[in-house]
């Protein structure tokens, strides 16, 4: 198996995951079904996501204002399928810069445009008129550059930037981070971080490292986070110290596919991104949905999940001006919003309100809930391709308590098969997300 991110991939899960007592998160924006991969706040609030495509060259950016209404400002971005490993690559992330500017990455692909950093100037774009490959003003061939140096695989994920400018791309394909020189133009390696032993009885002797983000710290240095590649192992992840000068150094480690690092406006803390928990190579052999979680790493050495229960995996966050935080729900294509500011504040339903009994169950399933105030609620179930199996539309609901029984049969008047399934409680736009087991 090819060590890419896996971030077309529906996970499979086997074991049944518990979510704990957290502020529910708030539904933004929804219907991104073309592999939601990047997400950024820009300064008047607007959201900007990016989507890596289902393969056919139809990556594409779109801006959310703060009412939720959405925009289409890019289309036709590359986005190739990698057959070998059964994997979708494509634009990634999307970066606002100053003088209008919007940096595009894309990562690995058979496009021309693919494996580069595409810059585009936002003044000229008119809402309703997309932006294509038509209006990229400069590229940065930074594949051409990985390959130059014998490397197979350039796959560029995350940038960041230094004060002068420069760019630093990590490569999650060259296991590398990245130096572009904004005076000349050129790319160097900063460093190629080594591939490290597999303890495990099977997949290959040596395990990738995976690097998925170089950010820039006040000092000038940078924090580097890393996937790992097959078979993911669960704790293998470190974030490291790194220098310009390409010495690295462990910072924090005992995490697990690490896809993205951010520092917390309100107090600076250092965040990571875990995409997800690896299941059983000998019976999952996918990432397990639920597992995806944001992490701030403390002063004194301790850490706290400031989000989780997102429901599928998430590869992005980011934080607003106002240090509310934002995440992407690969899986299931929706913006979520952890207003941590307020997170006191008691939502309409709280995921600690949430329970299911019997779980597993044989022929129904009990989900209750408690609502602090009057909404409207749905109940969705899906299986693990993300196909919806099963709804329920509750109405307008006083404050309370309330339960919903499923007995199994899916919207074809069907038996469902034994199998964990998702159910995503929505009320008004506050969401929780959990497992049920089917076991007949």
């Amino acid at each position: 198996m090819k060590k890419q991110l896996l971030l077309s991939v529906i996970a499979i899960a086997t074991t049944c995951f518990s979510l704990y007592a957290q502020v529910a998160p708030k539904i933004v924006a929804q219907g991104f079904t073309n592999g939601l991969i990047g997400i950024e706040v820009d300064a008047a609030g607007n959201i900007w996501v990016t989507e890596s495509g289902t393969g056919n060259d139809d990556g594409r950016i779109t801006i959310i204002d703060p009412a939720g209404n959405k925009t289409l400002f890019m289309t036709g971005l590359p986005s190739t399928y990698i057959q070998a490993a059964g994997e979708i690559t494509g634009s990634y992330r999307t970066y606002q810069r100053p003088n209008n500017k919007v940096f595009i990455v894309v990562g690995e692909g058979s496009h021309p445009q693919s494996e580069t950093i595409m810059i585009v100037d936002k003044s000229t774009f008119t809402p309703g008129t997309p932006l294509t490959l038509a209006n990229v003003e400069q590229i940065i061939y930074h594949g051409t550059f990985i390959h130059a140096q014998g490397f197979v695989q350039s796959n560029p994920f995350n940038i960041d930037w230094d004060p002068e400018g420069n760019i630093y791309t990590a490569d999650a394909g060259a296991n590398s981070i990245v130096k572009w020189d904004k005076n000349t133009g050129n790319l160097s390696i900063v460093k190629t971080l080594d591939r490290f032993p597999n303890p495990l009885p099977f997949g290959p002797p040596m395990i990738d490292p995976v690097p998925t983000k170089a950010l820039r710290k006040p000092d000038g240095t940078f924090h580097v986070c890393q996937l790992t590649g097959f078979p993911f192992i669960e704790g293998a992840a470190k974030v490291y110290n790194l220098d310009t000068a390409g010495n690295l150094s462990v910072h924090a480690e005992g995490f697990s596919c690490l896809t993205n690092m951010a520092f917390d406006p309100k107090d600076g803390n250092l965040c990571v991104m875990q995409f997800g928990v690896f299941g059983p190579v000998d019976s999952t052999l996918n990432f397990i949905l639920g597992t995806a979680a944001v992490i701030k790493l403390l002063p004194d050495g301790s850490r706290d999940t400031i989000a989780q229960g997102i429901g599928g995996l998430s590869s992005s966050f980011t934080f607003d001006g106002k240090g509310s935080l934002y995440v992407t729900d690969l899986v299931f294509g929706q913006v979520l919003k952890y207003d941590l500011l307020t997170s006191a504040k008691e939502p309409t339903v709280a995921a600690a309100s949430v329970k299911t009994y019997p779980n597993p169950f044989a022929e129904q399933v009990t989900i209750s809930y408690d609502l602090t105030k009057a909404a409207r609620v749905t109940l969705d179930i899906f299986d693990l391709s993300g196909r919806r199996v099963a709804g329920f539309d509750e109405g307008k609901k006083d404050a309370g308590a309330y339960s919903v029984r499923w007995n199994g049969i899916d919207q074809q008047a069907h038996k469902a098969p034994s199998g964990v399934y998702v159910y995503r409680l929505t009320a008004d736009n506050d969401l929780v997300s959990g497992m049920i087991q089917l076991a007949r």
